[in-house]
């Protein structure tokens, strides 16, 4: 019996080694894992990730700051791992349909957002952000000419102030400078010739800037926080894109999606009922009286014409839901 006892023991003690071995490397593969999922979904990751992203992520009730949430495939586990930046917790997006070269979808993380850049276009094809009451402050506006995005890979055109000018386009934000006041940096950001696509000015200080005001109300006066997407669109079955500058592309339309959540919650607590704006505009003259209300539409519509698929971190039920809606809440604004 003895001896039967002391063979089990040290039978035990093998298996947990073993169980030891195989949670270390579980470990290293979800740090691994991360990685490989990036480049699965067709993204080419640059720049380099901040070590203290701004703006900072809300607290959470217990008052300490949340750990972002992850980008799982849909219908995934709630177990996920971080995400990449705070301006990504709902998920990169995902192209869809046939890929193109891995220069067009090139993804950059910066503190104040995160955006994937075309290389052929010359412009970005979507930046993504986080906007809540702590990205704004008392800095001011950038004064200077808009600045060339030193952070493009070695060897590719990076896109110019003087591209721009003459043109007949305003330089058109999609992180507006104006939720970006945290500080100076924050704010000069927001000039990055990649956070910049050609605007009609009809457009960028109509319905455009009606519902970026509406934004800054629901995340400043609200304490709402919003997570956002916005890119251009481009229809280029009937006619090759136009240009301006050093071959810049100019969208057909612009899109836009806000996920709005209410105060005190975090991406976990995104259901069927969050409210989630998704527009889409013309890039034309003759919009400049217009309210932003009248271009609401479905993400879905969004997706289907921009070849991506947005919200990837959300479970699969819930973006069904909400992405087959049309907002109806109130299109406010100051």
């Amino acid at each position: 019996m003895g001896s039967n006892r002391k063979r089990q023991q040290k039978s035990w003690g093998s298996r947990a080694i073993v169980a030891l071995l195989v949670a270390g490397l579980s470990a290293v593969g979800v740090k691994c894992g991360l990685e490989r999922g990036l480049k699965e979904l067709g993204l080419d990751l640059g720049g380099e990730r901040p070590s203290r992203p701004s703006p900072s992520p809300s607290p959470s009730r217990s008052g300490s700051a949340s750990p972002p949430k992850g980008a799982p495939p849909k219908g995934a586990a709630s177990s996920r791992p971080p995400a990449p930046s705070p301006h990504l917790e709902l998920g990169v997006p995902a192209r869809t349909g046939a890929r193109a070269d891995a220069s067009d979808d090139h993804l950059m993380i910066k503190p104040q957002y995160a955006l994937s850049y075309n290389r052929s276009r010359n412009v970005a094809n979507w930046v993504s952000w986080r906007l809540d009451a702590a990205s704004f402050g008392d800095a001011p506006r950038y004064r200077g000419k808009f600045v060339a995005d030193s952070a493009l890979p070695d060897g590719w055109y990076r896109v110019q102030h003087d591209d721009y000018t003459g043109s007949g386009f305003d330089r058109g934000h999609m992180v507006r400078s104006e939720e970006r006041t945290r500080t100076p940096d924050d704010n000069k950001a927001t000039f990055l010739l990649t956070n910049i696509l050609p605007q009609r000015h009809d457009l960028n200080a109509g319905p455009w800037l009606r519902l970026e005001e509406a934004c800054q109300e629901l995340a400043q006066k609200e304490r709402r926080v919003l997570f956002l997407i916005a890119g251009g669109l481009f229809d280029e079955r009937e006619r090759p894109a136009a240009t301006i500058g050093k071959d810049v592309s100019v969208p057909d339309a612009f899109f836009k999606v806000a996920v709005v959540l209410e105060p005190g919650q975090g991406p976990e607590d995104i259901g069927p009922a969050t409210r989630v704006i998704a527009v889409v505009m013309p890039n034309e003259t003759g919009i400049l009286d217009r309210g932003w209300g009248q271009y609401r539409t479905t993400v879905d519509e969004i997706e289907r014409r921009a070849g991506y698929d947005l919200l990837t971190a959300l479970p699969e039920a819930v973006q069904r839901t909400l992405e087959a809606r049309i907002d109806d809440g109130p299109a406010g604004g100051r």
